[in-house]
């Protein structure tokens, strides 16, 4: 039997990095398949969201008690961002959110999407394109928005309130499943036109590199050859992701850094100042081991999620911009700093499983004030976390997390009186960040030719707009190696 023909790439995920980058091969004339392990977004929805949007309505108190306790509508079309109402980020233009100390303990600003394409300037103008195109495709919410805001750039965030080494309020902006649809409708709608081959339900088992430098991605019901493969998989393809890379002898080195932290919720009028002048403001200190703390995916009047991961659980935020809650939700987050003997990844693992493991298989919460040990913690009242259990969290987060959690709530509490409060809760776990350290250039490609990592698999940036840009940035470089539209 003869080998199937080659193709100008395999784009593999279709969340919002795999569905920007097939867009642009496809409409400029390369050859190209998408491969999703789920479904198109209106069938793998969940399924309460469905039934609203059908016109069926629940009742708040029926909607509480039916959640999930763990979301598997994390796949299909959009990605895990797009299935529920969500924040896109950083509408007036890119700012660096983060600080980091070097090993000479020098402080330095910086944007993810600026390291990952290699320049502020460029990465600025990649945020901008995706705003226009977000637009043209249909989403209303960043039509409302004025083409001065997208493209007008700045390079350092706003002054830090007491006790911040540095403060984010760019203006940000939240998008509707229903908004969402529309705009994955009308790109999709111009791939396949292209001729962008979709392979919904289909899984890429592996990826390899023949001899003559073309790639063989083997899926359930067959093969296919490619030129290029884009790998715009998600957090829950970790285990596959590290494969491919050993595989293919890919350069990489484990993860010395990783973001592991907690959601902390409480009243929506009492956060209202927190996210009075943006939807998710960003507060960051430094601690004494050197370490950025930062809050993290504010979600005002959301809900805390749990999803599966690997043999644990991990929490969300979501936001519920269609059907508002009474509370508000964030993350705290600290960017930890491994042992050098350490891989991050299997790091990071470990902690959200000694949670869910004193949780006996789920998240554990506490009063915010039961976990700081301060009095009034035998007053709480409630959560929107669904299914979780109730213990000390101290005994298992250690001391130097909770010191992280005890300044950060400190901090706060002069912005958003009442933040510690009998209505506060904290929960965990949360992880993010937590792919192997890859050397991918400014196009976002690896050490072997003509396979590119992009979005959340890349290790470099996570986030809608950061990961259309750089799926936008992978599929440009595609074209140039295959010499451009035919």
């Amino acid at each position: 039997m003869s080998e199937p023909e080659v193709i100008d790439a395999v784009v593999i995920g279709g969340g919002p990095s795999g569905m920007f980058a097939a867009w642009l091969l496809a409409t400029q004339g390369a050859s190209v398949a998408l491969l999703e392990s789920g479904r198109d977004m209106r069938a793998s929805l969940c399924s309460k969201v469905a039934a609203r949007m059908g016109g069926r309505s629940v009742r708040d108190a029926e909607k509480f008690r039916l959640q999930c306790h763990r979301c598997d509508c994390l796949t299909g079309l959009g990605g895990a961002a797009f299935h529920f109402d969500t924040n896109l980020g950083y509408l007036s233009g890119l700012s660096r959110s983060k600080i980091e100390v070097d090993s000479s303990g020098r402080r330095q600003t910086y944007s993810g999407l600026e390291r990952a394409l290699g320049g502020f300037d460029r990465a600025s103008a990649a945020v901008a394109e995706v705003y226009r195109l977000m637009r043209r495709f249909g989403a209303q919410s960043v039509e409302r928005a004025t083409t001065e805001a997208v493209v007008g750039a700045r390079g350092a965030a706003g002054e830090a309130p007491r006790g911040f080494d540095l403060a984010d309020d760019a203006t940000s902006i939240g998008i509707t499943v229903d908004e969402s649809m529309v705009m994955i409708d009308a790109l999709f709608a111009e791939a396949l036109a292209a001729g962008l081959d979709l392979r919904l339900g289909t899984t890429a088992q592996t990826v390899r590199r023949s001899p003559d430098g073309s790639w063989h991605v083997r899926t359930p019901s067959g093969l296919l050859r490619a030129r290029n493969v884009i790998v715009g998989a998600g957090k829950l393809a970790v285990g596959w992701l590290q494969a491919v890379l050993d595989e293919n002898g890919i350069e990489h080195r484990p993860s010395r850094r990783v973001d592991l932290g907690v959601r902390i919720e409480a009243p929506a009028e009492v956060l209202a100042p927190l996210t009075a002048s943006c939807q998710n403001p960003k507060f960051t200190f430094v601690n004494e081991q050197g370490e950025p703390v930062r809050t993290f995916c504010v979600c005002e009047r959301g809900r805390i999620m749990q999803y599966s991961f690997a043999d644990t659980v991990l929490l969300d935020g979501q936001h519920c911009i269609t059907t508002p809650t009474s509370r508000t939700n964030f993350g705290v987050i600290t960017t930890v700093t491994v042992p050098d003997d350490v891989d991050g990844t299997q790091y990071a693992v470990d902690y959200a499983r000694a949670v869910t493991t004193a949780g006996q298989g789920l998240p554990v919460a506490q009063s915010l004030l039961g976990l700081l040990g301060r009095p009034g913690a035998e007053d709480f009242s409630g959560t929107s976390l669904v299914r979780a259990t109730w213990g000390d969290l101290a005994a298992v987060l250690g001391p130097q997390r909770v010191a992280d959690i005890a300044r950060m709530v400190d901090l706060l509490e002069d912005i958003a009186p009442g933040l510690l409060g009998p209505s506060s809760v904290v929960a965990a776990p949360v992880v993010e960040r937590l792919y192997p350290a890859l050397e991918l250039s400014g196009d976002m490609q690896s050490s072997v030719p003509g396979l590119y990592f992009v979005g959340d698999s890349s290790s470099k940036i996570i986030g809608v707009t950061y990961g259309a840009a750089t799926g936008l940035a992978a599929a440009r470089s595609v074209l140039d190696r295959t010499g451009g539209a035919r």
